[in-house]
């Protein structure tokens, strides 16, 4: 998950009561490393969260493009298109719904255009050119706040799932470790010349965890 997890992580050192077991003295210290990072990225849930995570980014990206190329929309339209478009799951009504708009919207533009060039304008076509007008100004302080609203609303779902898969991923790492004896677990920026990488062994145990 390269957009999402790259931490900046130091180190993970995994304490699993080997210690107070044994004794430190008695004990030999069996340490291990592990690429939390791997870990995170290449899992299951790791791939299904950067599927979504490029899932909402294209939907969101999909909405301003449009009232950029068309900004003859009303408020109530843009309204209505921003939440059918970033709908995870929408039903075939609202996808119906969601072209319907998409059509008015498209010939609305079609219209300003043809208005545009057109010679000899009536009183009802000046009107519908102001009123145009009036929409794209609207359309244009509404993708500035639309913007701001879906890169926060992007940044704290990655930030959620940060937390979740890193959770799982210890989670996964210490099961490892606590079964296969490891003492301490270092990730491996930290000591990435040593042995017993369990990293492998990590990532099917948190792909076993559903």
């Amino acid at each position: 998950m390269t957009n999402m997890h790259k931490t900046g992580l130091a180190i993970v050192a995994l304490f699993f009561g080997v210690f107070a077991a044994v004794g430190f003295q008695d004990a030999a210290l069996k340490i291990g490393i592990v690429d939390i990072s791997k870990v995170v990225e290449e899992s299951d849930f790791g791939k299904a969260n950067q599927a979504t995570f490029n899932q909402m980014k294209t939907a969101r990206e999909g909405v301003l493009e449009f009232i950029d190329t068309y900004r003859v929309l009303t408020v109530e339209q843009g309204t209505r298109f921003r939440d059918l478009s970033i709908k995870p799951n929408p039903t075939a009504e609202e996808k119906a719904e969601l072209d319907r708009i998409k059509a008015d919207v498209q010939a609305a533009d079609k219209k300003n255009k043809e208005l545009s060039v057109k010679q000899n304008l009536t009183p009802e076509d000046r009107a519908l050119i102001e009123e145009y007008s009036k929409r794209a100004n609207n359309m244009e302080m509404t993708a500035g706040r639309w913007l701001r609203e879906f890169t926060n609303e992007l940044q704290q779902w990655a930030d959620r799932q940060k937390v979740i898969s890193l959770e799982r991923a210890r989670a996964a790492i210490q099961e490892v470790a606590k079964a296969q004896g490891f003492t301490i677990v270092f990730e491996v920026g930290i000591a990435p010349y040593g042995a017993n990488d369990l990293t492998e062994a990590a990532l099917k145990a948190m792909n076993a965890k559903k």
